[in-house]
């Protein structure tokens, strides 16, 4: 994100440009706001550049938000993957309390999706969205709170994009049988409505399918341009991704032609019953890869009895590795199937008259017979005249 002029700093925040922080960091200009507090960029004294999170003072006093913040910290430093802002310190600094991380240039995907996204992108960014939730969840880490707002997106010089994920503050660490929530009592919801899992919005236990669902809400809002629940409370969207059927992204937007592949994986991802959904990240990209590399269907009868057969797809994928996802990918599109059949009319497909048995012709004897007596009568009369 480029930061913003020191004239953008507005009455409360907790720092200006030109501020030392804990002597070690000098703050060079703003890169955000967030109901939490605002995101400086700062350089340190080798006049390297970093992401300076200082939270909101009227929360330093909290004892969860202190422990929410000191819990990121410790997450963060067993993260790694190119796809996750790197965790570099964590400190109090005059009642403040600081999270300092690598500096991830580039743009909030929030703010990328106030253009529109074209769909081979929205595709690359889903795809490296789930390998770095692939790399946070292999570490025991689950965000719970994947939104646009905490998402990166760098275009590279060369015209590639580098997606990158922030804010673990919300994650639940697990190793094995021992859960940290360090936050607090049961039962207790955090989270962005809009992106909340159904058994987050209950204030269930989750896991790293939270996180699959909250991608899938991403994909939707990337392909259509909204987010596929929204009410007009937080409590009322709560209840949305507990009650209300997802829209298929082909109908909410149908000038978009969104394959039907690309559809099938984002209701998947889109399940409320998460032994639904893609059991993890890994599952989903393999899928949505698989989507992006569909290139040819061929539409092949099978035959059902004597007079009916069904149509059935077979994927033709680029790559060999990627065919290990086509059940993934099939299990989707039944998904998506099921709700295209509550659009349209069932269509059967008959057996090609090529191969149907063929009956006999009634006139086939009958002018095999006139054609021998023509040919008899004139046999006589040439006989008779000889």
């Amino acid at each position: 994100m480029t930061p913003s002029p020191q004239s953008s700093h507005e009455a409360g925040d907790p720092a200006v440009v030109g501020d030392r922080i804990a002597d070690r960091y000098t703050i060079t200009g703003i890169l955000g706001r967030g109901a939490s507090g605002v995101v400086y960029l700062a350089e340190d004294h080798a006049g390297s550049s970093l992401a300076l999170k200082i939270i909101s003072p009227e929360l330093c006093h909290s004892r969860q938000i202190f422990e929410r913040y000191g819990r990121e910290a410790r997450i963060l430093r067993h993260l790694t993957g190119k796809h996750i802002v790197r965790f570099l310190d964590f400190f109090e600094h005059d009642g403040l309390l600081v999270i300092a991380l690598e500096h991830a240039p580039g743009e909030a995907l929030e703010d990328r999706l106030l253009r529109g996204i074209d769909l081979d992108t929205a595709i690359e960014i889903g795809l490296q969205l789930c390998e770095g939730l692939e790399s946070a969840h292999a570490a025991g880490v689950v965000h719970r709170d994947l939104k646009p707002a905490n998402v990166i997106v760098e275009r590279r010089a060369v015209g590639d994009l580098l997606v990158r994920i922030l804010d673990f503050g919300l994650a639940k660490v697990v190793h094995g049988e021992h859960v940290t929530t360090g936050l607090t009592e049961r039962d207790m919801i955090f989270g962005t409505p809009e992106y909340m899992a159904p058994e987050q919005a209950r204030g269930d236990e989750v896991d790293a399918r939270c996180d699959v669902y909250a991608c899938g809400v991403i994909l939707y809002e990337m392909a259509t341009g909204s987010v596929p629940l929204r009410g007009k409370t937080p409590f009322a969207t709560m209840t949305a991704q507990l009650t209300e059927p997802i829209e298929p992204p082909r109908k909410r937007a149908p000038r978009r032609d969104i394959p039907h592949a690309l559809e099938a994986v984002i209701l998947r991802a889109l399940e409320k019953d998460p032994d639904k959904r893609f059991p993890s990240a890994a599952a989903l990209g393999q899928a949505l890869a698989a989507a992006a590399e569909r290139r040819v269907i061929s539409v092949t009868p099978i035959g059902l009895d004597d007079d009916i057969v069904a149509r059935d797809t077979e994927l033709s994928l680029r790559r060999s590795q990627i065919k290990r996802a086509l059940p993934l990918l099939e299990e989707a599109e039944r998904v998506a199937e099921a709700s295209r059949r509550k659009e349209e009319a069932p269509i059967t497909t008959l057996r090609s008259a090529s191969d149907a048995p063929q009956a006999p012709n009634p006139w086939l004897w009958p002018t095999i017979a006139a054609v021998a007596l023509v040919g008899c009568v004139v046999l006589g009369v040439l006989l008779a005249l000889k």
